[in-house]
């Protein structure tokens, strides 16, 4: 079924925002994340999923790579899919020092699907469109400014839980 599409970063014109931590027990991030997520995106659990989870057993500390996705739904049309990105070692003692990296990242999504003859046509396609430049857009860009905000509040929460103090420039 034909799609009209369109996508946009939340944190143009950066891709995604990092925290690099160094320190004891970097895995503690993972177990309240799923947590976290609904109560900073305001969404069920069925709208989080792990597309990766890897942990290395073989070695002393152990690495660890986990991405995890969230499906934030605004309207019929529009919704933010959000990724989170965790990499690092975790050592066997919690006490001593590991590391992790976490990439956060996200796309607004606004899809207006074709399904009929006359939703192909020239005539439709215009009218969506002006429907759009005119209604929807102005719509569609307070959902980029909540999609951002909500990704920036996660990141905040993050450094917070790892004891990392913001940057000046962000307070």
């Amino acid at each position: 079924m034909p799609v009209w599409r369109l996508e946009d970063d939340c944190l143009a014109p950066e891709r995604s925002l990092k925290i690099e931590y160094n320190g004891p027990n970097p895995f503690k991030i993972y177990s309240g994340l799923k947590t976290r997520l609904r109560k900073v995106f305001e969404i069920g659990s069925v709208n989080i999923w792990e597309r990766d989870f890897r942990w290395d057993t073989t070695s002393d500390p152990h690495g660890f790579y986990i991405r995890v996705y969230v499906n934030k739904g605004f309207d019929q049309h529009t919704k933010a899919l959000i990724e989170i990105t965790m990499q690092g070692k975790q050592p066997s003692d919690e006490r001593k020092n590991g590391k992790i990296t976490i990439y956060l990242g996200g796309r607004l999504i606004t899809e207006y699907k074709l399904k009929t003859i006359f939703q192909r046509s020239p005539l439709y396609k215009g009218l969506r469109w002006l429907y759009h430049k005119i209604f929807y857009n102005k719509i569609r860009r307070s959902y980029l400014i909540i999609c951002r905000e909500r990704i920036e509040r996660l990141w905040k929460e993050l450094r917070e839980e790892l004891g990392m103090p913001l940057p000046k420039e962000v307070i």
